[in-house]
């Protein structure tokens, strides 16, 4: 299925990458942390939080295999999808809490001039994250891209192929749309996540933004499988998936 890649990389954004998960800070605070029981301290803070990131990214898959087969089937219910999310919320949201529960913790282990220096490394490191998630998202775009081709190719009707396609289409510009605001964010060493001694509520109020962005993809996505649903006759459903 075609567009089961797009969903994956939206899904290995959110999760796998997660926005409260400051990357390798392990590393950074082996490196920076003078003091051996802060050190300790925070270490093992962030080794039980690698723990919880391997729950998340397990129920995440079964999440994404889920979606691949309601997204596949004509006969799935709006009810499905509605369970289906309430699930990835609940996933993400417990995430994000532990995330914010560790970044709080550890503010009490590390000093500001520690957190300065650790601060350069994860400018750094963003800089080459870069790269890799904008072919991320061409990847995604090339495959909307061999979708719309598809039903191009498959759908008969004129006049439902062009709706097909438009449908397709807005889909598409919401899933560029929001993963550029994650990228945007994951990748901006001056956001909030990233800061020394930031609030807890400042913290959950990001955590709340992405779980509107994630909501919007996938109500985005469900509305989009029904309206192709109206638009294919069974066999060209095949087809196009």
């Amino acid at each position: 299925m075609l567009y089961a890649l797009a969903i994956a990389l939206i899904i290995s954004l959110v999760s796998g990458d997660s926005p409260f998960m400051v990357p390798k800070l392990d590393n950074y605070v082996k490196k920076h942390v003078v003091d051996d029981t802060r050190k300790k301290n925070v270490l093992v803070l962030l080794k039980d939080a690698k723990k919880e990131r391997k729950k998340t990214v397990k129920a995440n898959g079964k999440h994404f295999k889920k979606f691949n087969k309601y997204f596949e089937s004509m006969d799935t219910k709006q009810a499905d999808f509605d369970q289906l999310l309430n699930e990835i919320i609940e996933t993400q949201a417990k995430s994000q809490k532990e995330n914010v529960k560790v970044i709080k913790e550890s503010q009490g282990f590390i000093t500001a001039v520690e957190w300065e220096a650790i601060e350069i490394d994860i400018a750094k490191s963003l800089s080459k994250s870069d790269k890799k998630r904008t072919k991320k998202k061409n990847k995604m775009d090339k495959q909307f891209l061999k979708w719309k081709n598809k039903i191009s190719k498959d759908i008969a009707d004129e006049d439902k192929r062009n709706k097909a396609l438009e449908a397709v289409e807005n889909l598409r510009v919401v899933y560029l749309r929001n993963y550029k605001i994650l990228q945007d964010e994951l990748l901006n060493d001056k956001s909030i996540m990233y800061q020394y001694k930031a609030s807890e509520t400042e913290l959950v109020a990001l955590q709340d933004e992405f779980i509107e962005v994630v909501k919007e993809i996938f109500e985005t996505s469900f509305k989009t499988h029904f309206e192709l649903v109206e638009l294919t006759t069974p066999e060209e459903w095949k087809k196009i998936y």
